[in-house]
């Protein structure tokens, strides 16, 4: 009887199919999420590179600059409507639910040929739990953050 149960194959697809399906499907949404981060991804770095050109014709990092760059941000990232911002900040700093628009301050003037220097710092919310979970699993950290930064040159000469 034994001998007749271990000569059976049927079902064998089946069970295999049991423990190779939780590996293809974690793949596949690990790719999904994947995809979803490298488009925040080229949209934070294209709001902060846009907002480097947009104050170096104007000579300073204006709050109208500031909020340009997050308003693009939040309209056009996947997770950019659930977050708050702080386009006023100075020095980059991370936090889980804050969007962070950095750089040179909004007050200071910069001479042609100087710096300006703009940065975001962006949270990753994962759409998928599984992703979240993975992620803190194999990394270890709570926060994944998106970070880019851009410098552009001054065109406006200042009077003194």
């Amino acid at each position: 009887m034994i001998l007749k149960l271990m000569r059976d194959r049927r079902g064998s697809p089946s069970l295999e199919a049991l423990f190779v399906l939780p590996v293809i499907l974690m793949l596949f949404f690990m790719i999904v999420e994947t995809g979803f981060i490298m488009y925040d991804w080229t949209t934070v770095n294209y709001a902060a590179a846009s907002a480097a050109v947009s104050a170096a014709r104007e000579g300073r990092f204006s709050e109208e600059v500031r909020s340009d760059a997050a308003g693009y941000i939040h309209d056009w990232t996947t997770g950019g409507k659930t977050l708050a911002y702080d386009y006023s900040a100075t020095e980059p700093y991370e936090d889980a639910g804050t969007v962070v628009i950095w750089g040179t301050g909004s007050d200071q003037n910069v001479e042609r040929n100087s710096p300006i220097v703009v940065g975001v710092v962006y949270p990753v919310k994962f759409k998928i739990l599984l992703a979240d979970n993975i992620w803190k699993w194999m990394v270890k950290e709570e926060v994944f953050t998106l970070k880019a930064r851009a410098v552009a040159l001054s065109e406006v000469h200042f009077e003194p």
